[in-house]
């Protein structure tokens, strides 16, 4: 089985609808045709946007449908739009800063990482959104070691999430993440909705959870089977959580996560897309 026939299997889990194709290459050209011929099983609800410097792959169901490009001969599935760009060397290939609860950031540290994410998305997978992505305020700044984590929400549930090492050489960040409009409901007090789920690559797998959070949700964790409990930071009505590996290559299926309330009570929800 060779990387083509792994792709088409992942794409097939994918909906058709409101797809973006980027081609860069002749291979990709080829790739862009068997894609298409390919049945999708089941559907899913966002448009997937990833960007990166390093070799992005999608290996299993991320996000919820949004969009898929190919550059450069590399092909990869997410639940918003995608980009891929030439690899680089340096930054945090193996992960060795994150951190499973995240911190806070600077108000100048935030307004970078904003001004990245904005800027890779607009002049990659959300293209199609600048004028979203330049009216989008600031939902969620993290940070994981040197990893950046940037949700931006705007009107009618727009939304663009990049998840960045900002350790790389100057103007080499790699970032994987998602932009677009998520077709799912508006989660009650204590709800939360999932709308990116699953694994993506920059260079090395990570597993992604992300979502809508009700007005009386104030934390969400994940335990982990490699790395223990990892929380999610939880604000303006969104939450998003990631860690190294592929341990949520096939997510969509289902994922518990254990959510907090403001009155301190808890219970586990069963994330699926």
């Amino acid at each position: 089985m060779n990387r083509n026939d792994s792709l088409v299997r992942a794409v097939r889990l994918l909906d058709p609808a409101d797809r973006y194709i980027d081609t860069g290459a002749d291979r990709a050209q080829s790739m862009l045709h068997t894609i298409l011929a390919a049945e999708p099983a089941t559907p899913t609800r966002r448009r997937p946007a990833t960007v990166t410097t390093g070799s992005a792959e999608q290996r299993g169901p991320v996000l919820r449908g949004r969009r898929l490009a190919l550059l450069g001969g590399v092909a990869t599935v997410v639940a918003a739009a995608l980009v891929v760009t030439p690899a680089l060397t340096g930054g945090d290939k193996a992960f060795a800063t994150w951190t499973a609860a995240p911190t806070g950031m600077s108000a100048q540290q935030r307004d970078d990482a904003a001004g990245s994410c904005r800027a890779q998305m607009s002049d990659g997978g959300g293209a199609d959104d600048a004028t979203s992505l330049a009216s989008a305020s600031v939902a969620i700044a993290e940070a994981r070691g040197v990893w950046t984590t940037v949700l931006l929400a705007g009107d009618d549930g727009f939304a663009a999430l990049c998840i960045t090492d900002q350790s790389g050489p100057l103007f080499s960040d790699r970032m994987i993440g998602s932009v677009g409009i998520a077709d799912v409901a508006t989660p009650g007090p204590r709800d939360v909705v999932g709308t990116d789920l699953g694994v993506g690559t920059i260079g090395s797998d990570i597993s992604l959870i992300a979502g809508l959070a009700g007005t009386e949700v104030v934390g969400v964790t994940y335990a982990s089977r490699a790395h223990g409990t990892v929380t999610a930071t939880v604000s303006y009505g969104h939450f998003a959580l990631w860690f190294p590996g592929d341990e949520l290559m096939w997510a969509s299926a289902g994922v518990d996560v254990d959510v907090t309330f403001t009155d301190g009570t808890s219970r586990t929800v069963r994330l699926s897309l």
